[in-house]
């Protein structure tokens, strides 16, 4: 599945820009009312509804769209149609663990992988609760902090060095966050918390940030290059913060080592799950399942590898749908960096596709060459996808059509890729950052989808 890896060095250098970090001198509180959504809005307020679809993944959906205005010192700022996405995560602990974890703002820098030069003040701070005081449950402590984030790639001009400034104001059940100063300079987040009958705790991530309107020369320079990447950003930020949240609460997670031919997970949604999907969908979006790592048992040692199973309501026929994702020819003309696809039938009914990838970044240019092959299912159950050859070592999933009616299509992708010990120099790059071979997959398929649906609406 070539986009896959066409936006892997991209994508992971962008999923960083609207984590909740910050910077700035004498700063002030800016007095507000958080316009985030509670990550229960879709669920009538109901955690335990939420914790039974979210399950062992980490699972991301989008809010209904709405109208929101965020205050300023140089005065508020209203957006319209702005929608919040929100990740989701059931961890074994309690509330007052995630509690304790969440609100230690210096200790994000142990929490968060590939941020270990990162320096954390916490500026100025107001209020105070105590546990077990019904008259102070619902107060809150207001914070200032200043992070500064450093991620060193081998080339200085793509190393990031931000200073980022937050105000977080929290309660027993939440942190809620407003930027102050960022590269992405306007935006909120909520982190919520919710205790379940199993003794465990549902943990969850809104969050949204004004893309339109970055700060910096290169991401202003490579937002306006690959404006498509806006798409990317807020999953893949989820995808950031929540698996580091399952790496710190549950390090065991990965499954012992498969073998390539059943490694990639078959998701099944019941009626339920999938009335709930499809009703999440109508919101705009993709839904996104994160299934727990896995390991890929090589000759001689396993590589850790995710697979993301995603969920979109394209509103195309079931046959014109299947068209723009199984049949590689129609890439270049929905792809604008696949330059060309030369495909061979094979007899299984399938093809051979060599695919040529050019990607102008505005300040660097990365040619890529993936070999792939496209195998239709028994009774038309899908498209398998596999890499054959190139310069990404693994990829590997299926597509998954299913007609919801005559002009809308529910269609699923399972994916997920391996960079490789050896992969050509601009793309070993990617292995500076973090989750390296996870947040590409994440940050594609909101991507794929949008790019096939303004495909088929021409």
């Amino acid at each position: 599945m070539n986009i896959l890896s066409i936006r892997r060095l991209i994508i992971l250098f962008f999923s960083l820009l609207a984590l909740p970090f910050s910077f700035a001198s004498t700063p002030s509180f800016v007095t507000w009312t958080d316009p985030t959504p509670s990550a229960l809005q879709p669920f009538d307020g109901n955690a335990e509804a939420l914790a039974e679809l979210t399950g062992s993944t980490l699972l991301f959906y989008p809010q209904p769209k709405k109208t929101i205005t965020l205050p300023y010192n140089k005065g508020p700022k209203t957006y319209a149609n702005v929608q919040y996405v929100t990740g989701a995560i059931v961890v074994s602990a309690s509330c007052d663990q995630v509690e304790k974890l969440l609100s230690d703002y210096v200790g994000y820098s142990k929490l968060f992988p590939k941020i270990t030069e990162a320096v954390v003040k916490v500026n100025e701070q107001q209020g105070d609760f105590s546990h077990g005081n019904t008259t102070q449950s619902q107060a809150s402590i207001r914070s200032i902090v200043q992070y500064n984030m450093r991620i060193k790639i081998p080339i200085p001009l793509l190393s990031f060095n931000e200073n980022i400034l937050l105000q977080h104001e929290r309660t027993h059940q939440s942190i809620s966050t407003l930027i102050l100063d960022s590269p992405v300079q306007y935006g909120s987040g909520k982190f919520e918390w919710f205790p379940l009958k199993n003794g465990k705790t549902l943990v969850t991530l809104t969050q949204w940030g004004d893309l339109d309107r970055p700060k910096g020369f290169l991401v202003s320079t490579i937002l306006s290059a690959m404006p498509e990447i806006k798409t990317a950003i807020p999953n893949s930020v989820e995808g950031f913060v929540l698996e580091s949240l399952r790496q710190h609460f549950d390090r065991n997670s990965a499954s012992k080592a498969l073998f390539i031919d059943n490694i990639v997970p078959v998701i099944t949604l019941t009626n339920e799950q999938e009335t709930q999907v499809i009703k999440l969908l109508k919101q705009g979006g993709v839904v996104q399942f994160n299934h727990p790592p896995v390991w890929l048992a090589q000759k001689d040692h396993s590589d850790k590898l995710w697979f993301v199973s995603s969920f979109y309501n394209m509103p195309a026929p079931l046959t014109k749908t299947k068209d723009a994702f199984a049949n590689p020819k129609n890439f270049p003309s929905i792809y604008r960096q696949v330059r060309n696809v030369t495909s061979t039938p094979l007899d299984n009914g399938g093809s051979q596709n060599d695919i040529k990838i050019g990607i102008g970044l505005g300040v660097i240019s990365i040619p890529m060459h993936i070999k792939m092959a496209y195998q239709p299912e028994a009774n038309n159950a899908g498209t398998r996808f596999y890499t054959t050859g190139g310069d990404v070592e693994f990829i590997q999933g299926r597509f998954q059509f299913k007609a919801l009616d005559s002009k809308n299509t529910l269609v699923g992708l399972t994916a997920g890729s391996h960079l490789g010990d050896n992969p050509p120099f601009l793309l070993r790059l990617g292995k500076n950052l973090p989750y390296s071979d996870y947040l590409p997959t994440v940050g594609s398929a909101p991507v794929i989808f949008d790019k096939a649906r303004i495909w088929l609406s021409k």
